[in-house]
């Protein structure tokens, strides 16, 4: 984790993949939004506002929760459908030659749907920050004070990572 500005990004944080991955499940998507918006949740805790830092990581959700809604069929509202919507345009006006294939009204509950998934991430993201107060802190202060984090100076501020269940719902070991 760092502080230090890198190119655009005001900070950063890192997280390598435990293992190759073709294909992730909802709840897992869920998490990772709750994850990327966890940036944001921290400095209104820590702060009582928020500051334009979190502008990629909004971006990023948006366009996760995007995919989940348009491509992936997660959500109940609008069932098991995928929704052509060119994001990419090569080309300036090509979005007036290939129109979406679904109504105004589809647009506008896609859009609803989108904002729900992220207000539940964003909830979810301070609701866990809330719980962890003090690891929130301390992490906070040593950040203030080195710029810059590894695992292990992270493990021994707040503790290793909470294991993750595996398929049957037990803690891996």
């Amino acid at each position: 984790v760092s502080v230090i500005p890198r190119g655009r990004a005001l900070g950063a944080t890192q997280v390598l993949p435990e293992e190759d991955r073709l294909n992730i499940s909802e709840s897992e998507l869920h998490t990772r939004l709750a994850f990327m918006l966890g940036g944001r949740a921290a400095e209104k805790l820590r702060f009582d506002e928020f500051s334009a830092g979190a502008e990629d990581d909004l971006k990023k959700a948006t366009h996760l929760a995007r995919r989940m809604v348009t491509h992936w069929g997660m959500s109940e509202r609008l069932g098991p459908v995928a929704f052509r919507a060119n994001e990419e345009h090569p080309f300036l006006g090509r979005e007036m030659a290939e129109p979406r294939e679904f109504s105004e009204h589809t647009a506008q509950v896609i859009d609803e749907e989108i904002v729900r998934i992220l207000r539940a991430a964003s909830d979810r993201a301070e609701q866990v920050l809330i719980e962890h107060r003090q690891k929130l802190d301390a992490l906070a202060t040593a950040l203030e004070r080195e710029e810059e984090l590894d695992e292990r100076q992270i493990e021994e501020l707040i503790g290793p990572a909470a294991s993750k269940p595996d398929r049957t719902g037990e803690p891996s070991k």
